[in-house]
């Protein structure tokens, strides 16, 4: 399936920024666990996010970024269509055999 990578823009923390965080980490953590979400990150400075999205086309995949409950305060959202995307394998404990 297609990968899309995100970069999003973010204002200065305010106190509405802050108290959308633990309903967007949930929504994040949803997407993350439906496969729809390949990776996040978060900049160290908090003003940018990393996004890598799995989505048959580019509108499937910018819909769930409209989605997400931090949108309203996005500044600006990039889109780049990934060749392939590569990431490291989880450690998986290995199998006993009893």
């Amino acid at each position: 399936m297609p990968a899309y990578l995100f970069q999003i823009e973010l204002p200065p923390f305010s106190e509405a920024l802050m108290a959308a965080i633990p309903s967007h980490r949930a929504h994040v953590d949803q997407l993350f666990s439906e496969g729809k979400i390949l990776s996040y990150s978060v900049s160290q400075k908090r003003d940018t996010i990393w996004c890598v999205v799995s989505a048959e086309e580019e509108q499937e995949a910018m819909e769930m970024i409209l989605a997400f409950p931090l949108f309203k305060f996005f500044l600006d959202v990039t889109c780049n269509p990934l060749l392939f995307h590569n990431v490291m394998p989880s450690a998986l404990p290995g199998i006993v055999l009893n």
